[in-house]
C-alpha cells in the first residue's frame, strides 16, 4: 500500500510543486514554517482545493489529468486546527453525522474508535461542555468514523495550550501504533515530529 501525489498550483505571491511516493502506513510529518504549503497540500489531496496533478491512495486513482474525484466520494477523514464541531449535537451525534458520510450499506465499528480516544464517558455531553482536548479527541473519532483510507491532520495541537497538549498527545501515539492507514501530520513543532511521526517531509 502507498501514497503517490504529485500537484503543482500557482498562485500570486505562491508555487507549490510537490512529487512524493509515501508508505500506505505510518505517520507522515509534513513539517515546516507557517506559509510554506502545508495545508494547502492537504487541502489538495482532499480535493477542496484545485491543483493540476495527479493522487492515488492505494492503487485507487482520486486524481488525474482527465479525472478529479469529487471530495464528499474520498475516503478520507479531516481533522483541523479548531475542532468544528457540531454545537447543537451531543458527542455521540457529532459520531453518527460522521458516520452517515459512508452511507447505510457500511457500518464502522465506533467501539474500538471510542475506546482508543478515550472519549465514552463524553458521549452525551455537549460540546460547549468539553475541553479543548476533549473536543479534539471527539474531532478524531468523527474523522475516523467515516471509515477513511487516508487521515488528514492539519496542526490538531495548535489551537490547545501546553496542559491539553500535554492531555492528547498520548492518544495521538495510540492512534498512530494502531491505526493501518496512512496519517498526514501538518506541524511546525519539532517535539510533535519527534514523538510521532515515522517519515517527514520538509
Amino acid at each position: 500500500m502507498s501514497l503517490h501525489l504529485q500537484f503543482n498550483l500557482t498562485r500570486a505571491d505562491f508555487a507549490l510543486n510537490v512529487d512524493l511516493q509515501l508508505p500506505g502506513r505510518g505517520v507522515t510529518a509534513l513539517f515546516g514554517p507557517s506559509g510554506c504549503g502545508k495545508t494547502t497540500l492537504l487541502r489538495c489531496i482532499a480535493g477542496l482545493e484545485r491543483a493540476a496533478g495527479s493522487l492515488t491512495v492505494n492503487d485507487q486513482l482520486w486524481q488525474d489529468v482527465n479525472y478529479c474525484m469529487p471530495t464528499h466520494e474520498r475516503a478520507l477523514g479531516y481533522v483541523f486546527q479548531e475542532a468544528s464541531l457540531f454545537p447543537h449535537l451531543s458527542v455521540r451525534g457529532n459520531l453518527e453525522y460522521g458516520m452517515k458520510r459512508i452511507g447505510t450499506q457500511q457500518k464502522v465499528a465506533t467501539d474500538p474508535i471510542i475506546d482508543l480516544l478515550g472519549i465514552r464517558s463524553l458521549l452525551d455531553r455537549q460540546p460547549d461542555g468539553l475541553s479543548g482536548g476533549e473536543r479534539q479527541r471527539v474531532a478524531i473519532a468523527r474523522a475516523l468514523a467515516v471509515d477513511p483510507k487516508l487521515l488528514l491532520m492539519d496542526e490538531p495541537l495548535a489551537a490547545l495550550d501546553l496542559k491539553r497538549k500535554q492531555e492528547i498527545l498520548p492518544y495521538l501515539d495510540r492512534l498512530q501504533a494502531t491505526l493501518q492507514i496512512p496519517i498526514l501530520y501538518v506541524t511546525h513543532s519539532p517535539d510533535e515530529v519527534a514523538r510521532l511521526a515515522h517519515y517527514v517531509v520538509g
